[in-house]
């Protein structure tokens, strides 16, 4: 018999499984701030809950879900809870999956579940899934493009400024001093290393001769200054551009996976796992889990994935599938869609938040494979409820 249940946190998986227990005949409490309005409060967690959640029974609670989109929210809420009933129903959400064994074990009838954990095997399925119809004919119209940029001629041009001085100062002590050309060419080579032998010197020269070597000596100052910095620094921002993964990908037949969230994490460890190759697209080089999957020899580009550059820079045109997982619905379509204007076959499956977006995608863009993390967790939360009374 359905019974009381109290659901705490906002999120879309919260919404999802409130619809989904009331559906079922339950009736269901809904607290969506938490315990996020008491920030400045400077009362423990249990005395602030017990607060919020005011004269609710709470040993007449069939469940209590405390699903939350923060891991620090869901975490205080589940503390309150076990202090305030040490024996209630509890089935929360976590992502970050260190904490769970810990907090199961210190309360006997606490689940605690990991959405993206659970949606991220869905999404990988996808790319193996029918295409349920064909992609209709557009007209696609190449990205816009300033061209190729301009090459750097400065470090060309003193290059060959350099070059230029030596060989006229070989020409000159060639027949100004008389010397032979090999000679002339090493006397010149010693002076701008500043190697400086002695064997050939200008002391028993002319004046012009000893200006011509003056001068040889402090443009060959500069020149080797000049060039020496450029080309550091050009080592350092090819070394730059490289850790950000801005390098040419000559992929074929390889996956795009855009967003490296704690949920495109999760579908990152499935590609990985199954072999897939595949690329990853972030925007933040910071990113918690970036530099783990380098490790491993994922590679990741650091950018806007929304920029048709950079989904070309990660060969899209040569791509399989493009899977967007970024945590915002149209940023996700307009990914999907510049991929598509870059190859109109390409596999495109996006993260959807609402599912009337959803409907829009697969009747007008043609986009079937719209998956929602809320729906695919949902069934896994709701089960822990609905399982135990059935039992």
């Amino acid at each position: 018999m359905p019974g009381d249940v109290l659901i705490l946190g906002a999120s879309h998986l919260a919404h999802r499984v409130r619809l989904r227990l009331e559906a079922e005949g339950f009736t269901v409490t809904h607290k969506p701030q938490g315990l996020s309005e008491w920030r400045a409060d400077l009362r423990s967690p249990v005395q602030k809950a017990s607060i919020l959640l005011g004269n609710l029974d709470l040993s007449r609670l069939a469940m209590a879900y405390v699903l939350d989109e923060s891991d620090e929210q869901n975490l205080e809420m589940i503390l309150a809870l076990i202090g305030l009933h040490e024996t209630m129903p509890i089935t929360a959400a976590l992502f970050n999956e260190s904490l769970i064994p810990h907090l199961e074990a210190a309360h006997p009838k606490m689940r605690i579940l990991n959405p993206a954990r659970l949606a991220a095997p869905a999404f990988v399925e996808a790319l193996y899934a029918t295409q349920q119809r064909p992609v209709r004919p557009v007209v696609l119209r190449p990205p816009e493009s300033l061209g190729n940029p301009p090459r750097d001629k400065l470090m060309p041009g003193l290059a060959a400024s350099f070059l230029a001085v030596m060989l006229g100062c070989t020409v000159y002590f060639r027949y100004a001093d008389g010397l032979s050309w090999i000679n002339s060419f090493y006397f010149v080579m010693v002076t701008v290393t500043t190697v400086g032998y002695g064997d050939i010197n200008l002391l028993g020269t002319s004046v012009a001769s000893k200006l011509i070597g003056v001068g040889l000596i402090l443009s060959a100052t500069v020149f080797i200054w000049l060039i020496f910095s450029l080309s550091i620094d050009n080592i350092v921002k090819n070394r730059q551009e490289r850790a950000l993964g801005h390098r040419p990908y000559r992929y074929r037949n390889h996956v795009i996976l855009c967003g490296l969230g704690r949920f495109g994490y999760y579908i990152a460890e499935e590609l990985y796992r199954r072999k897939e190759r595949f690329i990853i697209i972030e925007k933040d080089e910071k990113a918690p889990h970036l530099e783990y999957l380098r490790r491993y020899g994922v590679p990741v580009y650091i950018g806007d994935a929304r920029l048709p550059r950079v989904l070309k820079a990660v060969a899209a045109a040569n791509a399989r599938a493009v899977i967007s997982v970024v945590d915002n619905d149209l940023a996700n379509l307009e990914i999907g869609l510049n991929a598509r204007s870059l190859k109109g076959d390409v596999r495109v499956v996006l993260r959807v938040f609402d599912d009337s977006v959803a409907a829009v995608l697969r009747s007008q863009l043609d986009i079937d494979l719209s998956l929602s993390t809320s729906a695919l967790g949902e069934a896994a939360f709701v089960a822990e409820l609905l399982q135990g009374k059935r039992s």
